[in-house]
C-alpha cells in the first residue's frame, strides 16, 4: 500500500527540473504566469494574419523573475510539454551554466542542441513532403533531385517512394537540382540552412566568427520554421546572468527583432538587479519585455502547497478531502518550521524521501515520524537556523510535537527550567531551592549569585485565559520572592515592581525541551555550558 492510494512516487527526485518530470504544474501564481505566455504566444500569431506585418510587429520579449529553487525552470520545461504550445510553437531550451565558455560559437551550438533531435528530424519530413507537393508542378526537376531513372519505373518504385529514401539515406540527391527547387519559396541562405540539417541531421557552423552571423541564422531558423511549420520559434534562455558575452548577445539579439521569434528570459531577482547596474541599456529592454512576469516572493505557503497537491492529483484525481488536508498538515509543518525548505525544490526532496519511507511502512499517508527520519537521513548535519542549543533538525520535530501537545507541554517546561536550574546550581552559578514551595503560583525557585530569591512561574497552558489567570495571581502573590520572573506563551504588557514577563517562542520552547533531553539523558557536553548559560539569559534566569 502506497500513500495517498497512488501507484508511484509522485514526488520528482532529480535535484534540478527535467522534461522527464515537467509535466505537471501547480500553483495559481505558476499557471497565471503560463497563461500570460500563451497570450504572449497567441498575440504573436494573431500578428501572422495581417497582409503584410512588419518584422518589428513579428518579435516578442517574456522575462520571467523568480529565486532560485522556485520553480522557474520547471516552468519553462513544462512549456514543451503542452500541445497548445507545440501546435504554434518550436522551442529551443538553452540552460546558461552549460555554456561555458561564452563564445559565440559555443552561445550558437547551445541554441542549436536546444531545439532537440526531433526538430532536426521533423525538418527531413517537411522537405520530403515539400518535394512530394512540388512534384505535380515541377515532375522533371524533383526527378532529377533523386535521381528517378528508367530503371525505378523498371523495378516498380514509384516517384514518392523514391522521395521516402531520402530520409533514409538510402540514396544521394541532387543538391543543385533541390536548391533550383527552393528557390521561389526560400532564400539562399535558407535553402542552405536546410539542406544541411538535411546532411548533417543538426547545424554544424563551427567559426561563426561574428555576432552579425549567429543573427542572421537565427533569423533564418526562424523564418525556416513558419514556411515549414507555420509556427513562432520561441528560444528560451535560462539562468540567464551578468557574464559580459551574454549581456552583449541578448541585447544584440533584441535589437535585432528576429522575426516569427519570441524571447523568453529566465533569471533571478538579484541578478536581475545586477544587470540594471552592469548594463543599463539591456536592463532597460528587458523592463519594457512584452511581459514581465515577476514570481519573486513567490515562495508562500498557499503557492507551495497547491503544487504539492497537484503532484499527488495527477497520480490520484479522486484524492479526498480529508487526504488533501492530511498532505497539506505535513507541508505546513515543514514550511513553518524550516525556514531552510521553504521553496518548492526543498520540500519536494523531502516528501520524495518521506513518501518512499511511508510505502516501506505500509503507511496510508506521510506521517510525521517519515518526515523525521528523512530531515535526519538527507540532512544530518542541518541544525535549527535561530535555536541557541544548535537544535539537530530531526530533534527539533520531536521537541516541536512535545511543545504543541498541549497535555504535557506545561510540564514538561516545568521540568526543563527545573533541569537549567540544577545544571547551574552544578556549575556554582546559583544555589538551587530545596526547600518546599508553598505556592501553587510558583513553579522553582532559587538564590542568585547575590542572594536573592528569584521565584519562576510558568504559563504556557493552550488556553491564554489560564495563562492569564496565573499571570495576574502570580504578581499579587509575589511578596514570598525578591524577584518574579513568569515565562508565558502569552505576549502581555502587565507590569509590577519585581516581576519580569518573558514571553517564550516556539524556538525557545524547543531550545528548553532539548537542554532538558540532553540533561536528563547525560548527554550535555564540553560546548554545551556556554550554550545553556545564553539560553538561561534569553528567558531571564541566572
Amino acid at each position: 500500500m502506497a500513500p495517498y492510494n497512488v501507484t508511484v512516487n509522485p514526488f520528482p527526485s532529480s535535484p534540478t527540473p527535467t522534461l522527464s518530470n515537467a509535466n505537471i504544474l501547480g500553483g495559481k501564481r505558476h499557471i497565471a504566469a503560463l497563461n500570460s505566455i500563451k497570450d504572449c504566444l497567441d498575440e504573436l500569431n494573431l500578428k501572422l494574419n495581417n497582409t503584410e506585418p512588419l518584422n518589428e510587429d513579428l518579435f516578442k520579449i517574456v522575462s520571467v523573475i523568480q529565486d532560485v529553487g522556485s520553480g522557474k525552470t520547471h516552468l519553462t520545461l513544462h512549456m514543451r510539454t503542452l500541445p497548445e504550445i507545440n501546435d504554434k510553437s518550436i522551442i529551443s531550451y538553452v540552460d546558461l551554466t552549460q555554456v561555458q565558455p561564452r563564445e559565440i560559437d559555443n552561445f550558437f551550438h547551445s541554441i542549436v542542441r536546444g531545439f532537440g533531435k526531433e526538430y532536426y528530424d521533423s525538418i527531413k519530413i517537411k522537405l520530403i513532403d515539400y518535394i512530394k507537393d512540388s512534384y505535380v508542378q515541377n515532375p522533371k526537376l524533383v526527378k532529377k533531385i533523386v535521381k528517378y531513372g528508367f530503371f525505378d519505373s523498371l523495378n516498380g518504385n514509384s516517384i514518392s517512394d523514391k522521395i521516402e529514401q531520402m530520409g533514409e539515406k538510402k540514396i544521394k540527391i541532387s543538391y543543385e537540382h533541390l536548391f533550383e527547387l527552393m528557390s521561389s519559396d526560400f532564400t539562399k541562405i535558407e535553402t542552405h540552412l536546410i539542406t544541411e540539417i538535411i546532411k548533417t541531421g543538426t547545424l554544424n557552423y563551427s567559426d561563426l566568427k561574428t555576432f552579425e552571423n549567429l543573427t542572421m541564422v537565427l533569423t533564418n531558423l526562424a523564418m525556416i520554421n513558419y514556411k515549414l511549420f507555420k509556427k513562432i520559434t520561441i528560444f528560451q534562455i535560462d539562468e540567464f546572468d551578468t557574464n559580459i558575452n551574454s549581456l552583449d548577445y541578448l541585447k544584440g539579439l533584441i535589437n535585432s527583432h528576429v522575426p516569427y521569434a519570441l524571447f523568453m528570459i529566465v533569471t533571478t531577482p538579484s541578478l536581475y538587479a545586477d544587470i540594471s547596474k552592469i548594463n543599463p541599456s539591456l536592463f532597460d529592454r528587458l523592463e519594457k519585455a512584452n511581459y514581465k512576469i515577476d514570481l519573486a516572493g513567490s515562495n508562500s505557503f498557499d503557492e507551495i502547497n497547491s503544487i504539492v497537491l497537484q503532484y499527488v492529483l495527477h497520480y490520484n484525481s479522486e484524492l479526498s478531502s480529508s487526504e488533501r488536508k492530511d498532505l497539506s498538515s505535513k507541508i505546513k509543518i515543514i514550511y513553518d518550521e524550516f525556514p531552510d525548505f521553504r521553496n518548492i525544490r526543498s520540500i519536494l526532496n523531502v516528501l520524495y524521501h518521506a513518501f518512499e519511507m511511508s510505502v516501506k511502512k505500509n503507511s496510508s499517508n506521510i506521517d510525521e515520524q517519515s518526515i523525521e527520519e528523512t530531515i535526519k537521513k538527507v540532512y544530518p548535519g542541518l541544525r535549527l537556523r535561530g535555536s541557541i542549543m544548535g537544535i539537530p533538525i530531526s530533534d527539533f520535530i520531536k521537541m516541536r510535537k512535545i511543545s504543541v501537545d498541549k497535555d504535557i507541554v506545561e510540564s514538561n517546561v516545568k521540568d526543563a527550567v527545573r533541569n537549567l536550574i540544577s545544571y547551574f546550581d552544578e556549575l556554582g552559578t546559583v544555589k538551587k531551592y530545596e526547600e518546599k514551595i508553598e505556592t501553587d503560583y510558583l513553579d522553582a525557585i532559587y538564590n542568585d549569585q547575590m542572594g536573592k530569591k528569584v521565584g519562576i512561574s510558568i504559563a504556557v497552558d493552550s488556553d491564554k485565559n489560564k495563562n492569564f489567570d496565573k499571570i495576574v495571581k502570580s504578581t499579587k502573590k509575589n511578596s514570598v520572592v525578591d524577584k518574579l520572573v513568569i515565562l508565558t506563551t502569552n505576549i502581555t504588557n502587565i507590569k509590577r515592581n519585581g516581576t519580569t514577563l518573558v514571553t517564550i517562542d516556539k524556538w525557545k520552547l524547543a531550545d528548553l525541551l532539548y537542554f532538558s533531553k540532553k540533561y536528563d539523558s547525560n548527554e550535555i557536553k564540553s560546548e554545551d555550558p556556554q550554550k545553556a548559560i545564553l539560553l538561561a539569559k534569553s528567558i531571564q534566569i541566572c
